[in-house]
């Protein structure tokens, strides 16, 4: 096993690990980077084969956290797993400070592959500290680009109603946008909902680097910049994650007029498949509403040291 912090440095082998198991929406390389908050330090933990967790390590809690699944054949994950944890509860390695817990977000499958698996070790699976619902949708199948029948009925209103009664344009970002989208992730995250966890850090980070390594749409309602949402395509396969949705409420119905858009126009580009990102009740519900193939679910929890 190697350890490195330089995770610019690493791009290209953080890359070809992804390449070869990426499995997650997250599993892309922009997306960790980005993930990583100014109290954070990222680390790459690379094995033989090109597998890989890639990880964080909060310097101020002292909590690490393993970021979204492990880059590795299914057999060997928890193998892995088990010797990022004896590196990271390492007192030599931590300074002799000791290490608080290590988070994880997992399917449920594979949180109970690991429960088994450290059953006998010197490590603990904590209780699921909360679930992110993912909605998922196959652009094969879905009829939201014409928004025909009963079932559209409501959206196809909203629609309409806002195309007649506002100035409206979708566009690329332009570095011209940073200062008024950054002023918006404020106003967004005033809006949300307070059991709805919010990622600031990460659209904040994304904006400052100008969404380099992913796709744009900026929102613009009579001349007024009100959202964006940006995404990006999966380096091993048709699977588009729309990653980033920032729209305040500048306007009545325009989180349904912004997230249609979206769809309508990854459909237009060929993506089989694309998922709508991980939230709590109050967002999926909100999410349903664009009728989404499927759902699949991740658990976020702890592993600590045993006393």
């Amino acid at each position: 096993m190697e350890v490195f912090s330089d995770i610019v440095g690493c791009k290209d082998l953080i890359e070809r690990s992804i390449l070869k198991y990426g499995h997650c929406a997250e599993h892309y390389y922009y997306c960790y980077l980005y993930n990583i908050s100014s109290k954070e330090q990222g680390y790459f933990f690379s094995w033989e084969n090109d597998m890989s967790i890639l990880a964080k390590h909060d310097t101020k809690t002292n909590e690490w956290f393993v970021f979204v699944g492990i880059l590795a054949p299914e057999d060997k994950k928890t193998v892995l797993l088990k010797e990022f944890l004896d590196y990271v509860y390492t007192k030599e390695v931590t300074k002799a400070v000791n290490v608080k817990k290590v988070w994880c977000e997992f399917i449920p499958g594979f949180r109970h592959v690991v429960m088994k698996a450290l059953k006998d070790s010197d490590y603990k699976v904590n209780k699921v500290n909360y679930t992110l619902t993912w909605p998922v949708f196959n652009m094969k199948q879905w009829t939201g680009d014409k928004m025909e029948g009963k079932e559209w009925k409501d959206l196809r209103y909203y629609w309409n109603k806002f195309f007649k009664d506002h100035k409206i344009e979708f566009r690329a970002y332009i570095p011209e946008d940073k200062p008024i989208l950054k002023e918006l992730v404020g106003r967004w995250k005033k809006e949300r909902s307070g059991t709805d966890r919010t990622y600031d850090h990460y659209y904040l980070k994304t904006i400052d680097n100008d969404f380099i390594g992913y796709q744009t749409r900026v929102i613009v309602v009579d001349d007024k910049i009100c959202g964006v949402t940006a995404g990006y395509k999966l380096t091993n396969r048709n699977y588009y994650y729309s990653s980033i949705g920032i729209i305040v409420k500048e306007f009545d119905r325009i989180g349904e007029i912004a997230n249609m858009d979206d769809l309508i126009n990854l459909q237009k580009q060929g993506h089989e498949i694309v998922d709508f990102g991980g939230g709590e009740s109050h967002l999926t519900e909100f999410k349903k509403k664009f009728k989404p193939a499927y759902f699949y679910t991740t658990d976020i929890f702890s592993i600590v040291k045993k006393k």
